[in-house]
């Protein structure tokens, strides 16, 4: 029985709900801990999916460059809110970036670029970014693994589990949903995404804000 039944279409909207519902647990002080836990299983599946975009991309740069981009716009409007909301600490969410520095990392490689402190810059980058070194060992991991699926599921499975206690080993879940994806794109929602992602967050940051101040 196939169980490749997921394109790139569904995957996204799947974890698009998984994320928003994440994103109540981490706004709302009040809100049920297992959201939290069922937001695990988001972050890796949008870096695999970004490795998959990236892999399939007529043009490498510009996919870096419009996540750069949406990094800055985001990053901006993150401080923007921080300074009208002078008691509310900086969002720190901007996967956007993280995205970004770590795709940087394997373009560099693929076009040995032998620029060393280019390589530092971007892994001290990638360290600072959300998800830090997980984040970058995970899309290393979906890259140079994409055609050994039984390697890349047990190093995923290993990574996860190394995490415990932290409730980040949850993202071991999300490998179902990695494995059932079928190689198609299906429809083209990128442009929702990059509008969506840094809108929702904003939106319920200020919604936490007025009701918690």
């Amino acid at each position: 029985m196939n169980l490749q039944i997921l394109n790139g279409f569904c995957l996204k909207a799947i974890m698009t709900v998984l994320m928003v519902i994440d994103h109540v647990g981490q706004f709302f002080p009040d809100a049920p801990e297992y959201l939290r836990w069922i937001g695990r299983v988001v972050a890796p599946v949008f870096f695999f999916l970004a490795t998959e975009g990236y892999t399939h991309t007529r043009d490498k740069t510009r996919y870096i460059r419009r996540l750069y981009i949406s990094s800055l716009v985001m990053f901006l409007g993150n401080v923007i809110l921080w300074i009208l909301l002078k008691n509310e600490p900086l969002i720190p969410n901007n996967i956007f970036f993280t995205l970004a520095v770590n795709l940087s990392l394997i373009y560099i490689r693929e076009k040995n670029v032998n620029n060393i402190l280019l390589n530092i810059a971007l892994v001290l980058l990638a360290l600072f970014a959300e998800g830090s070194y997980v984040a970058t060992i995970l899309i290393m991991l979906f890259y140079y693994l994409k055609h050994d699926k039984k390697k890349m599921s047990i190093g995923y499975m290993l990574i996860s589990l190394l995490l415990i206690p932290n409730i980040q080993w949850m993202q071991v879940f999300s490998l179902p949903f990695i494995l059932m994806y079928n190689g198609q794109r299906g429809p083209d929602i990128k442009r929702f995404f990059y509008i969506f992602y840094p809108v929702h967050i904003w939106f319920l940051f200020l919604i936490s804000h007025f009701i918690y101040s």
